[in-house]
């Protein structure tokens, strides 16, 4: 539930801010360039890299696009390994097409799936 206050940077987002300047000074990139390629002010970039600001999501994926880095690089911290799925191959897939009542799209139930609490499906 919101609680009305802002979130803090807490150790995740001082590591985000450390490792996005280090590569921004790294690579000789201004930060006005970066803030307008991602669609932020250059303020708003400015105190999220000095982790006084948490980055949402989408503000740190723009970021990452516009400086060159994987979000996921960014993300993992030292001593953690990288939580990227390697094998995709154990996610079922999920149809979607058209309901028969509405024409909205709708997610299809596997065809051996019988719906509710049936324990198989």
């Amino acid at each position: 539930m919101p609680t009305g206050r802002t979130p803090e940077p807490g150790p995740l987002s001082l590591h985000v801010a450390n490792v996005l300047a280090g590569e921004i000074a790294r690579r000789g990139l201004r930060q006005t360039d970066i803030a307008l390629q991602a669609g932020m002010s250059a303020s708003q970039l400015s105190r999220v890299l000095a982790a006084k600001k948490v980055f949402t999501i989408d503000q740190l994926d723009a970021v990452c696009r516009a400086v060159g880095i994987p979000l996921v690089d960014v993300v993992v911290m030292p001593g953690q390994r990288s939580r990227r799925p390697r094998d995709r191959s154990h996610i079922p897939r999920i149809d979607v097409g058209p309901s028969r009542d509405t024409e909205r799209a709708v997610a299809k139930a596997p065809p051996h799936d019988r719906g509710g609490d049936h324990g198989d499906g």
